[in-house]
């Protein structure tokens, strides 16, 4: 019994000794971070609750072996079969796709998002300019993807179904890339990645051909060379293999489920662009589709999955404001693109057939958005978000006055 009593002891010792061995390794590693969010969020003017989230925030991303407490937590997680993680902050599917949901017995209210959309398009003075909203797929497809018992679906399709609806009833004409999956020749379980929740960049190519097809069948857009941009053979093809972590995977760890392959697609023919964006407020990127509008530092990175998110790697990510000027087609259209991150792929094939793209992120960009619109011209405006982005956080636009 004192053996055992002894035994006891020394484990506890040993542990204490552990945690406090390990919180003085953190305490080094995060005071010189804290003491900077600390002045960072008190310049912002911050109020306490702000402040607290970001001080947890600080700690919880910079915790020494932080990932590697995460991959071993996904691991366990994998070797006993479940299905989600987190109190279902991520979910698996039957193929091994991550997924973020939550549990809800009906579609998400759209009535006010659908009436922004409205004003948006009475306060566009131009009216040989036209709204469009652009559904992208949601990750869960109807009719193939499927949950094991007991995992929650968040209804995002019927959601997009309703505000579409409701669309219509407005006058507001749509392009639901949902509507052209079925007969696309895209294999389902390749639509989307497996560790994150944005589509591949294949889908995001197809996509972008889909709507072009669209602005033609429906408003006879004439896209010179339309059959020479939609042909992938007329494009360099890179496929990297088995590098890629996305949001999703990032939060389960890297043996969760597997990792995805990231494919890079740009053009094989001349080129010659230019981009200006809200984080290079001096300077403009020039050059070749690959040399203007592909961050080729993230591509380099892929060593490190934790730290790179290769879906960005278009673009340079979502910016609150962007200008394409394809100086090679001075008579393509005119678009801006109000979206989310699945519009950075899209609009970057799309430029092919443009002379400008504007894109503008809703979360980021401070200005008057309508003002914005009114003091250019366009010939489209495409609104495009996610199903799951449904949401007042994006439609900071069509508010009345």
């Amino acid at each position: 019994m004192t053996e055992l009593i002894s035994k006891k002891r020394v484990t506890a010792v040993l542990f204490l000794l552990f945690i406090f061995l390990y919180a003085g390794i953190n305490a080094k590693k995060e005071l010189p971070i804290l003491k900077e969010t600390l002045e960072t969020s008190i310049e912002e003017g911050d109020d306490p609750a702000e402040l607290i989230a970001s001080v947890d925030t600080s700690i919880n991303e910079n915790v020494k072996y932080r990932y590697n407490f995460i991959d071993a937590y996904g691991l366990i997680q994998k070797f006993l079969d479940k299905n989600e993680e987190n109190d279902f902050e991520v979910v698996k599917d039957t193929e091994g796709k991550l997924h973020y949901t939550y549990f809800t017995e009906k579609p998400n209210d759209t009535k006010d998002l659908s009436a922004r959309m409205k004003n948006l398009q009475g306060a566009i003075r131009d009216k040989d300019c036209r709204l469009l909203y652009v559904m992208p797929p949601d990750k869960y497809i109807k009719g193939h993807t499927e949950y094991a018992k007991g995992i929650p679906y968040n209804m995002s399709n019927e959601t997009a179904d309703q505000f579409l609806d409701q669309l219509a009833d407005a006058g507001i004409d749509s392009v639901d890339f949902r509507d052209y999956l079925a007969d696309s020749g895209l294999d389902m379980s390749n639509v989307f990645f497996n560790t994150d929740h944005h589509w591949k960049i294949e889908t995001a190519f197809w996509a972008t051909n889909v709507f072009f097809e669209q602005l033609k069948e429906r408003y006879g857009e004439e896209i010179t060379n339309e059959d020479f941009y939609e042909d992938i053979d007329n494009y360099n093809v890179l496929t990297y293999k088995n590098c890629f972590l996305g949001s999703q995977g990032r939060k389960a760890g890297r043996y969760y489920t597997k990792a995805d392959d990231f494919t890079l697609i740009y053009p094989k023919f001349e080129t010659d662009y230019v981009l200006d964006s809200s984080i290079m407020s001096d300077m403009s990127l020039t050059g070749r589709f690959e040399e203007a509008l592909v961050a080729a530092p993230v591509l380099h990175n892929t060593a490190t999955p934790y730290d790179t998110d290769l879906y960005m790697a278009y673009m340079y990510g979502n910016q609150a404001y962007a200008h394409i000027e394809n100086t090679e087609n001075p008579d393509g259209l005119d678009i801006c693109i109000i979206k989310d991150s699945y519009a950075v792929p899209f609009a970057a094939f799309a430029s092919l057939r443009c002379h400008n793209v504007t894109l503008i992120d809703p979360r980021y960009y401070e200005e008057n958005i309508e003002d914005f619109i009114n003091s250019e011209k366009f010939d489209y405006v495409l609104v495009m978000f996610s199903p799951d982005d449904l949401a007042e956080e994006f439609f900071t636009f069509g508010e009345k006055r």
